[in-house]
């Protein structure tokens, strides 16, 4: 996702700075990084990094390339053409100074651009901002839209940016060594599970373990993901890797989660705590035969107990927009998917096995119900309009959709215990992005990072459930940024 891809991309930079420090010295330390999924720039670095050599191993697990909750859903379809859904993010906020200054630096590189449609929150009255016990605020807005612009998004669907940042950063990705031949800093692996790591206590180096292909995804069924080998991964299978970012905070549960990495119990726990409680969301992915006649591209509902956000796709800059068909994705709210996860939860009760995402029961439960209530709210608030027939229907279920908010505890009155799992439903403001900061991580921790990391182990837990800013992408990238820099520092006071 988004964390692990500007972690990756940070360091990539690093390592850059060392080619250009080491030239003409052979001498050198290989350092090796795995990203499961700081710019040095004022003055002359090639004293900081002479004799430093960095590569990077990035491992996604996603079925369709990286982006995680970042992603784009495309589907070719005889019938009706090119369909086209941002089902996870639908757009990011930079309200904060340093990320500010990286989306002015994407949309410079067109990786990313404002979304500028017709946005609306029905119903359209609302009280002030600082009354939350209503439920027409403006609190419960999604990401604050449409009240607290301005909104972006990737140049051609959300999964662009962990994508592009990847390879547009203008390096050149290969050492440059002339004797072995070239070898890329950053090697990404696709479709790639980490299942289990491994630390040799003697050379301080951890190996990574696990699969590829089909029996890695999350909604492969677990007979074939138990049939699935396992094998040694990445570059360093002889050497080992000096440090692990992690990025996915389901790599902390347990050996039955599909996103489970073997992480050291101590870590995972640590890990578990500063999450907290997770928000689980759906969303589901719609076309309609013929363009909605509306008003509006993107909606909040501020008073719908299942729907919370609907954004048409032609709206965003696309590369192949949806020419004949009108795409829709519908994300529910927290109340809506809790109920949802309790009745049919991730984990089978009597076995314990995960129990991947069903096609069937996606289409037919969340989906039906989602594309019943956008029906619905559309008949209410156009009393002119003409809904078309929907051609086409999916959802996602996204257990971990969203860390809560940071002053809920263990006594809030919205979380619930699901197979084991904290879960919170409760909606507090999403814009602007600005610190929440939690009373119990200040008791824990003398400073309080956007990451997590054990120095002895050189193991990093980063992204959105980390950070101490409001729950988001701006959050999870921020996260990710400022765990690479500690990784340089601490790679040359080490030096």
């Amino acid at each position: 996702g988004i964390t692990g891809a500007c972690a990756a991309s940070v360091l990539r930079s690093a390592a850059v700075d060392s080619i250009l420090a080491r030239k003409g010295n052979q001498d050198c330390n290989n350092i090796d990084i795995a990203p499961v999924t700081r710019h040095i720039t004022n003055g002359d670095t090639s004293s900081c990094w002479d004799g430093i050599d960095i590569e990077i191993d990035l491992f996604d697990q996603g079925r369709s390339g990286v982006g995680g909750r970042s992603s784009h859903r495309q589907k070719e379809d005889e019938k009706n053409g090119p369909l086209r859904w941002d089902h996870g993010c639908q757009f990011f906020r930079a309200d904060t100074p340093v990320f500010k200054k990286v989306v002015k630096n994407w949309i410079e590189n067109k990786v990313a651009e404002e979304w500028k449609g017709r946005f609306v929150a029905s119903p359209s009255h609302a009280t002030t901002v600082a009354d939350t016990t209503t439920p027409s605020s403006p609190d419960l807005d999604f990401f604050g839209l449409p009240s607290l612009p301005p909104f972006y998004v990737g140049t051609d669907g959300m999964r662009t940016i962990p994508a592009q940042i990847l390879v547009s950063d203008g390096i050149n990705a290969s050492k440059g060594n002339d004797k072995d031949g070239p070898n890329d800093i950053l090697k990404l692996f696709q479709g790639t599970r980490v299942a289990r790591m491994e630390r040799n206590e003697t050379t301080r180096k951890w190996f990574l373990f696990g699969t590829s292909g089909e029996g890695a995804y999350h909604d492969t069924s677990e007979k074939i993901a138990k049939e699935t080998k396992e094998v040694t991964l990445g570059r360093q299978l002889s050497c080992g890797y000096d440090a692990v970012i992690l990025t996915d905070v389901s790599s902390s549960f347990g050996k039955w989660h599909r996103a489970s990495a073997g992480v050291p119990e101590d870590f995972a726990a640590r890990v578990r705590k500063r999450v907290g409680a997770r928000v689980p969301l759906f969303a589901t992915m719609v076309a309609f035969d013929k363009e909605i006649v509306v008003p509006f591209d993107a909606i909040s509902f501020r008073e719908n107990k299942a729907l919370w956000f609907a954004a048409r796709t032609n709206s965003k800059p696309l590369s192949v927009p949806n020419v004949e068909k009108d795409c829709w994705t519908l994300i529910s709210t927290p109340e809506y998917a809790m109920e949802k996860i309790t009745e049919t939860p991730m984990q089978d009760p009597a076995t314990g096995e995960f129990v991947p995402q069903s096609n069937d029961y996606l289409v037919t439960v969340p989906g039906a119900d989602l594309e019943k209530a956008f029906r619905k709210e559309l008949e209410s608030t156009s009393q002119n309009c003409n809904i078309p027939d929907t051609v086409y229907i999916d959802s996602q279920r996204w257990g971990s959709a969203l860390p809560c908010h940071r002053h809920l505890n263990d006594k809030s009155s919205t979380r619930r215990i699901i197979s084991g799992v904290a879960y919170d439903s409760h909606r507090s403001a999403l814009a602007p992005t600005k610190v929440e900061v939690s009373v119990t991580n200040q008791e824990e921790e003398a400073e309080i990072r956007n990451f997590l990391l054990d120095e002895n182990l050189m193991l990093y837990q980063a992204g959105d459930m980390m950070s101490t800013y409001t729950p988001g992408y701006e959050g999870a990238a921020i996260s990710g940024i400022e765990a690479a820099e500690h990784l340089i520092d601490s790679i040359l006071s080490h030096k």
